[in-house]
């Protein structure tokens, strides 16, 4: 088999395998993604939408996702995670104890992040659980530097199965 062959082979595996043309909501196909994170990053603790939602003093916040994704749309005061992201959060004035929520699009990078500030010394991190995915297909308010936005960028076509195709957004609305 030549390498072009296994690649096409490889690539409609994921997508098959991955559900990507499946019918399942994609809301309930991330509940379900969401259950094997907490398996996967067990230290890493999480906070409901509601729950954040609700929070009077917004955490800092910060958004583990690429430029591109975070100009598409991002959670109103999120900062975007820089690339030492425990340097940021010291300019940022946080202390060990500052409570911190990290997001991304499912949840994945967000728990990586999560784990390595926790072994910086922050104890008081938390993942918002289904991270800007399910805060979206919730309807909950995504604003960009222009204002208030209802896109998404889906991050890619297997990824982008957890949220609602009509969020979908490969760039900033004008």
């Amino acid at each position: 088999m030549n390498r072009l062959t296994a690649m096409i082979i490889f690539l409609f595996a994921g997508i098959f395998g991955a559900g990507l043309l499946q019918a399942e909501p994609a809301l309930e196909a991330l509940h379900a993604y969401t259950a094997t994170l907490k398996t996967k990053f067990p230290g890493v603790p999480t906070i409901t939408l509601s729950e954040f939602a609700a929070l009077g003093a917004p955490p800092i916040l910060l958004d583990v996702r690429e430029e591109n994704e975070f100009a598409v749309s991002h959670l109103a005061e999120a900062v975007r995670a820089a690339s030492d992201p425990v340097a940021q959060l010291g300019k940022l004035g946080a202390k060990s104890d500052t409570p911190v929520v990290v997001y991304c699009s499912v949840g994945y990078r967000s728990c990586v992040l999560a784990e390595k500030l926790q072994a910086a010394g922050f104890r008081n991190v938390r993942n918002l659980e289904g991270s800007i995915f399910a805060w979206a297909n919730e309807g909950r308010p995504l604003v960009n530097a222009r204002g208030e936005t209802a896109g998404v960028h889906p991050f890619n076509l297997l990824w982008g199965r957890y949220l609602e195709k009509s969020l979908w957004r490969w760039k900033p609305e004008p």
